[in-house]
């Protein structure tokens, strides 16, 4: 098996692209407050709760490393590519994994189309970033 290379660089700008994604997807201007209220979740215990950034980053960082990884074992060169394999991810692990809380849970559908979507979204941006 050959060495795969990770552009650290690419894994950190795609950490911050993450994280810039989630801002704006989960911000008041887009689905913030229908996400806060399906997910019952107050203002006051989002404003308390200051080290989730500290953990956001992280698990950012490890979704990037890993879709880097992969990318590279696969040997993806293009953007479109990427863009393929951030859904391909999304769809077989992130998808299939959250609509358990819609099964089990009960949680509402709503809540899984938005949490999925901004998945969705970074995962491709993301893919597509690091086929670049």
């Amino acid at each position: 098996m050959e060495e795969i290379q990770i552009d650290w660089l690419v894994v950190a700008i795609g950490t911050i692209l993450n994280m810039a994604i989630g801002f704006f997807w989960y911000s008041k201007w887009i689905f913030g407050a229908a996400w806060m209220k399906l997910a019952e979740v107050s203002e006051k215990h989002m404003k308390e709760n200051k080290s989730a950034i500290v953990y956001g980053v992280i698990v950012s960082f490890i979704t990037v490393f890993f879709l880097a990884l992969f990318e590279g074992f696969l040997g993806i060169t293009t953007v479109s590519d990427g863009m393929f394999v951030g859904f391909c991810f999304w769809l077989g692990f992130v998808a299939t994994t959250q609509i358990s809380s819609v099964i089990w849970l009960r949680k509402p559908l709503h809540l899984f189309f938005i949490d999925t979507g901004y998945k969705l979204l970074s995962l491709v941006a993301i893919g597509g970033l690091i086929g670049a």
